[in-house]
């Protein structure tokens, strides 16, 4: 657990006064790791005696308890990436490489003879990366269909059939909120062509194709998520397109 989440779980406890700390603490966790009581309460505009309140509220003992918290929750975040801009590269070649050394003929076939290529992708930077895909798709003569949601994508399953193709955008390729649905799809026999970040998991365990893109983290100042570049997703579906107009070009129909 970290500071956010302890704070949304105490959130009916707090007075304004604690909610403007807890707020200069949420976008200052660094300074909270670094700094005295004092410190906080001057940068606060509030007295020790009202941190020392919070941090009860919050559950611990003192300042010093909440401190060692917040450190060790840094610690814990994704590591800052020093070689950021060689990586971006790295990505993309290392995605390229593993698609080269792929025969693609199955899965340009299973689009091409898809009544409807049904795209998904589980989050915004994915989202953005199908649309373009499903753009070129569609410059291609395929009937292409881009899920803008997931509400949309539960209420789509009853539309596709084994006659459609389901292409998965995701990052870990486990987000939870989406594998009912997916595991809906593998038994009703749906075709699936999941597209993740390296690694297995259990979407593209559960698709008929499974390819992967590297994006290597790093951790942005004052932020402790991951940032992930999608930069050799977009790579990946580009190439995927490629594949599917040599495929036409070649005389397949």
């Amino acid at each position: 657990m970290d500071l956010e989440s302890l704070v949304n779980a105490h959130q009916q406890q707090f007075s304004q006064t604690e909610r403007e700390i807890l707020a200069f603490m949420l976008n200052n966790e660094q300074f909270v790791a670094d700094s005295t009581i004092t410190s906080l309460a001057h940068r606060t505009f509030t007295s020790t005696s009202s941190i020392i309140r919070l941090t009860k509220k919050l559950g611990f003992t003192g300042f010093a308890e909440l401190k060692y918290f917040v450190k060790n929750s840094l610690a814990e975040a994704a590591p800052v990436n020093t070689d950021f801009i060689a990586s971006g590269a790295r990505d993309i070649n290392k995605t390229l490489s593993d698609l080269t050394q792929r025969d693609l003929t199955e899965v340009v076939e299973k689009i091409h003879r898809a009544r409807t290529v049904y795209c998904f992708g589980t989050g915004y930077a994915q989202r953005n990366a199908v649309q373009e895909f499903a753009k070129s798709m569609v410059a291609c003569g395929k009937f292409t269909h881009v899920i803008p949601a997931k509400n949309e994508f539960i209420g789509s399953v009853q539309a596709m059939g084994e006659q459609d193709v389901v292409i998965l955008v995701s990052l870990s390729g486990s987000t939870e909120s989406v594998m009912e649905t997916v595991r809906t799809l593998s038994l009703r026999k749906v075709p699936m062509i999941a597209i993740t970040g390296a690694g297995i998991n259990p979407m593209s365990h559960l698709a008929d194709f499974s390819l992967h893109y590297e994006t290597t983290p790093t951790r942005l100042p004052g932020h402790k998520t991951p940032y992930h570049s999608f930069v050799a997703l977009t790579v990946l579906l580009d190439y995927l397109t490629r594949q599917y107009i040599k495929f036409l070009e070649e005389g397949n129909s």
